[in-house]
């Protein structure tokens, strides 16, 4: 299989061949670097959290382009993958793990005012011990952590000396993005989450043209609170890790 470097050279290049939309820009920077063929786009992009690789299409060509990018090196142990939904293509590649399918919302404007919006402070790194102890008693599985690089700031809210939500901003690309939303067992259906993500995203707002998010596929009440909050724009994907293992090809 042929594909070409030059074709798409940069950060305006590649964006005008996948499409200037908050999710692309939440995985792209200046310093991206594309494979492309006739019919897909693969780009790769170093953030704070993981390296990605990410292609605009979940073709036959896509997943062509994947591999012949794996054989040959160019994708690092450890690198994430996203591809839009549905990605069977992609299952079953040895090496290749489903971290996630989700999907990625984002919103334009602000959100409604919610009733407790003015219980959301900023947090503190003094506060990450009880960042922490929220995270694993009410986000186990979430890979953002109190310390975890790329975070510009954590925000909760408070009942007496116990954090009982949190969000973090880890805007990248220019799009604001909120991570790790949290209400701690016991204080859910009290409207914490809808006042975090509320005040988050109208803070954020302030200093871009669009804030986003991700929530797993499965999570209809999540989706249905971002709805109401006005993310209404998505894009279904699949999250895999290149993980250490034999690439196809190779012995």
């Amino acid at each position: 299989m042929c594909f070409d470097t030059d074709r798409v050279a940069g950060y305006a290049d590649i964006l005008a061949k996948v499409g200037d939309t908050p999710y692309t820009r939440m995985a792209l920077s200046p310093q991206s670097t594309a494979y492309v063929t006739d019919h897909t786009v693969a780009w790769f992009t170093r953030t704070p959290w993981a390296s990605l690789v990410s292609l605009n299409a979940n073709s036959d060509a896509a997943a062509e382009l994947f591999m012949e990018l794996y054989r040959s090196g160019r994708i690092p142990d450890g690198a994430w993958l996203r591809v839009p939904l549905p990605a069977q293509r992609f299952h079953g590649i040895p090496g290749v793990r489903l971290r996630e399918e989700w999907q990625f919302r984002w919103t334009s404007g602000k959100p409604p005012v919610h009733r407790r919006e003015a219980e959301v402070v900023l947090l503190s790194p003094a506060h990450h011990d009880a960042l922490e102890e929220l995270l694993r008693e009410g986000n186990p599985d979430t890979v953002v952590r109190a310390r975890a690089r790329g975070i510009h700031g954590w925000y909760g809210i408070w009942e007496g000396d116990r954090l009982v939500a949190c969000g973090a901003d880890r805007s990248f690309g220019g799009v604001g993005y909120l991570a790790a939303i949290t209400v701690r067992p016991g204080h859910r259906r009290e409207g914490l989450g809808t006042a975090i993500t509320a005040a988050m995203t109208r803070r954020l707002m302030a200093g871009t043209d669009a804030v986003g998010l991700g929530v797993n596929t499965r999570n209809h009440g999540a989706i249905d609170l971002y709805k109401r909050l006005g993310f209404h724009e998505a894009v279904e994907v699949a999250t895999f890790e290149v993980s250490d293992g034999v690439r196809p090809g190779h012995s």
